[in-house]
C-alpha cells in the first residue's frame, strides 16, 4: 500500500490511513473541444500522413508528399532520421506524391518474415502526371530508425496518368490480416468514364475498373502472374471490395470495431464521410457519380443497387479529409469520437452514435478559432491511440487534444529511494476543480501500473505532495502522475526514473493502530516533534517530543480507528 508522508527535518510525521466506501457514478460529459498542440514544428516539407508501425517502439512516422519518410520519438518528438527516401521515383504534379504508407501487421516480431516488410502507395514518374503505384519494401533491421532496404516488389499498378487528380488514397491492414487500399475515380469533372461504377474490366488486362474504389487484396500470399491473391470473399472475384467513390483520400478503421471510416471528397456541393460496419458483406455501392452526398448527381442509369448513397455525415465545405475514431485514454470526453476535418477551412467534425444508435450526433469546430489549423492532410494515431494531425503548408505535426488543459499546473516531480519504498514528492503552481494525481509505475517504461491515489488540495495558489511507494524492487522504476480533473478528464506528467543504487535515508517505524482516538507508538531514536496529517492534508495533532523515548500515546481524537504508516527523520 502506498501512503502519502509529510515531512521537515527534525519533524516526526504520521499519516492516519482511513477506509471508506465510495460510489462512483458514470459521469455524463459534454462533447469536447479539441486544441491542436503542435508537437513537430521543424524538419518537416510537405507532410501527408502520420502513422505508426505497431511495433511497440512508439515511434512516429511521417510521409512527406516528395518521397521520404521521417521518424520521430521520445517525449519531446525529437527527429530519430530519414527512415526512406523515394523522391527519384515519386511524380509530384498535381495531387501527386508518396500518399500512403502502411507497416505490415506484423512488422518488428524477430523472426517473422514479414518482421521488415512495409508498403508504400505514390504517383510515379510517367507522362504527363503519373500511374499509381502499390510497391512492397522489406527492410533488414526493422527497428533502426535509417532503414537498409532488402528487396523492392511491386504490388500493383494502376494507370492513371491522363489526370493529376483523384489518387485516393491511404491503406491499412484489417482484422483479417488483407491490405485495404482506397483510389480516387481517375479524375475530370463527373467521372466521365464512370469508373467509379465499373465492378469489372472491360477488356482483359484493362485496370482502370480499380479507379473509384476500396480494394482488398491478400499480400501475404501472391498467385500465379501477381505479387498478390485475390480474397475468395471479395464480392466480385476481382480486387474490387467496394465501390462508387469519388476522392477517397483519407479514411481508417475503428481500432476497436472494425468499422471503416471513409472521408470521399465532393465535386460540387457536398463532403461526405461514409461509414461502413465491420459487419457488413462485401460491394457496398456508395453511389458516386449517380449521388454526390445526399443528392442525385446524374441520375440513377448505370447505378445499379445503391447501398450507401446517404452518408454518416455531409457538409458544404472544400475538401473533406477523412479522420480517426479515438481510442485513447487520455481524453475520456473524446472517447468513440470519429475525428475529421475540412483541408481548406480547417473546421474538424465529430461524429458519434447516440445512446440508443438510432442517429449520428455531429458537431462541428471552426477553423476561425484560435489555435486552428488549415490545410490538414492527414488525422493518425500513435501505438496509444492518441491522434494526431498534419498541416502540408505550416510542415507540422499537431497532437489532438480535448477541452483544453488541465486546470492544474505541475512545476516538479522528483523521487528517492528509502529503506521503506519509494519517496515521491511534486508541486503545483495552481490548482482549480481538480481531482486528484494517481500515481502509476513500471519497471519497463511501457505497462504501468496505479500504486496510490492522492487527493488535490485545491490550493488555487498550488501545493505540496509527498507519496511512499511501498516495496522493494532490483531495477529502476519508473513513475508518472495521472493528474484527474473534476470532470474526469486527465493528463500525465513526464516519466521520472528511481535508482535503485541511490543512497537510502532516514529510520521507519511499522504501522502502529489507531484505538480510540489515540495512536500507541515506541519512540526509538532522537525527534524534536510529531504532526498527525491526514489524507486531506489537515493538520490533526502535532507535539513537541524532544528527548522523549520509548512508549508514548499520542491522543487524535479528530481521527477515526485505523491503522497507520509512518516515517521519522532523525534530528
Amino acid at each position: 500500500m502506498g501512503n502519502i508522508i509529510q515531512n521537515n527535518a527534525h519533524i516526526f510525521r504520521w499519516l492516519v490511513v482511513f477506509i471508506s466506501y465510495v460510489i462512483f457514478v458514470n459521469p455524463v460529459y459534454s462533447q469536447p473541444t479539441l486544441t491542436l498542440q503542435p508537437v513537430i514544428t521543424q524538419n518537416l516539407t510537405s507532410p501527408m500522413q502520420v502513422l505508426h508501425a505497431g511495433d511497440g517502439s512508439k515511434r512516429i512516422f511521417v510521409v512527406e508528399r516528395a518521397g521520404t519518410i521521417k521518424v520521430f520519438g521520445g517525449a519531446s518528438y525529437n527527429l530519430l532520421g530519414t527512415f526512406l527516401d523515394l523522391h527519384t521515383k515519386v511524380g509530384t504534379l498535381s495531387e501527386g506524391g508518396l500518399l500512403s504508407v502502411a507497416f505490415h501487421p506484423d512488422y518488428g516480431k524477430a523472426g517473422d518474415p514479414n518482421a521488415g516488410v512495409l508498403f508504400v502507395y505514390y504517383t510515379n514518374l510517367a507522362t504527363p502526371f503519373g500511374n499509381l503505384v502499390l510497391e512492397k519494401y522489406t527492410v533488414a533491421n526493422p527497428s533502426g530508425n535509417v532503414a537498409t532496404v532488402s528487396g523492392t516488389q511491386v504490388i500493383l499498378t494502376i494507370p492513371h496518368s491522363s489526370q493529376g487528380n483523384h489518387n485516393g488514397g491511404e491503406m491499412h491492414f484489417g482484422n483479417d490480416g488483407l491490405l485495404y487500399l482506397s483510389v480516387g475515380d481517375g479524375g475530370g469533372a463527373g467521372d466521365p468514364n464512370r469508373n467509379a461504377q465499373k465492378t469489372g474490366p472491360a477488356t482483359t488486362g484493362d485496370l482502370t475498373y480499380l479507379l473509384g474504389k476500396m480494394l482488398r487484396l491478400d499480400v501475404n500470399n501472391p498467385s500465379s502472374g501477381r505479387n498478390y491473391s485475390i480474397p475468395a470473399q471479395n464480392p466480385f472475384a476481382n480486387e474490387i471490395f467496394d465501390y462508387g467513390l469519388r476522392n477517397p483520400f483519407r479514411w481508417s478503421f475503428d481500432k476497436q470495431t472494425g468499422d471503416m471510416w471513409i472521408g470521399d471528397v465532393g465535386q460540387n456541393n457536398w463532403e461526405e464521410i461514409d461509414f461502413r460496419a465491420a459487419s457488413a458483406s462485401g460491394g457496398v455501392n456508395y453511389g458516386w457519380n449517380c449521388f454526390e452526398g445526399p443528392a442525385t448527381y446524374s441520375g440513377n442509369a448505370g447505378c445499379g443497387t445503391v447501398t450507401n448513397y446517404s452518408p454518416a455525415y455531409y457538409y458544404d465545405g472544400q475538401s473533406v479529409i477523412g479522420g480517426v475514431v479515438y481510442r485513447g485514454s487520455r481524453y475520456i470526453d473524446m472517447m468513440g469520437y470519429y475525428v475529421g476535418a475540412d483541408f481548406y477551412t480547417g473546421n474538424m467534425h465529430l461524429i458519434k452514435r447516440n445512446n440508443t444508435n438510432t442517429e449520428w450526433i455531429t458537431t462541428v469546430q471552426s477553423g476561425t478559432l484560435p489555435g486552428s489549423v488549415a490545410n490538414i492532410s492527414d488525422i493518425g494515431e500513435n501505438e496509444d491511440g492518441e491522434l494526431y494531425a498534419v498541416s502540408l503548408t505550416a510542415n507540422s505535426v499537431y497532437h489532438i487534444q480535448s477541452s483544453g488543459p488541465l486546470p492544474v499546473k505541475l512545476v516538479s516531480f522528483d523521487g528517492i529511494k528509502t529503506t521503506e519504498g519509494t519517496k515521491l514528492f511534486w508541486e503545483t503552481s495552481s490548482e482549480e476543480n481538480f481531482r486528484e494525481f494517481e500515481v502509476e509505475y513500471s519497471t519497463t517504461m511501457n505497462n504501468f501500473i496505479s500504486a496510490g491515489i492522492v487527493p488535490a488540495h485545491n490550493f488555487t495558489n498550488g501545493s505540496k505532495y509527498q507519496f511512499t511507494h511501498t516495496g522493494s524492487f532490483l531495477d529502476n522504476v519508473y513513475y508518472r502522475l495521472k493528474m484527474t480533473d473534476a470532470d474526469g478528464s486527465f493528463d500525465y506528467s513526464r516519466i521520472i526514473v528511481v535508482n535503485n543504487e541511490e543512497a537510502v535515508s532516514g529510520i521507519f517505524v511499522k504501522p502502529s493502530l489507531v484505538n480510540s482516538g489515540s495512536i500507541n507508538l515506541i519512540i526509538e531514536g532522537n525527534y524534536q516533534s510529531l504532526e498527525v496529517i491526514g489524507t486531506n492534508g489537515i493538520l490533526l495533532s502535532k507535539q513537541d517530543i524532544s528527548g522523549k523515548s520509548g512508549s508514548l500515546n499520542i491522543p487524535v481524537n479528530a481521527a477515526p480507528s485505523g491503522y497507520l504508516s509512518c516515517q521519522a527523520d532523525q534530528q
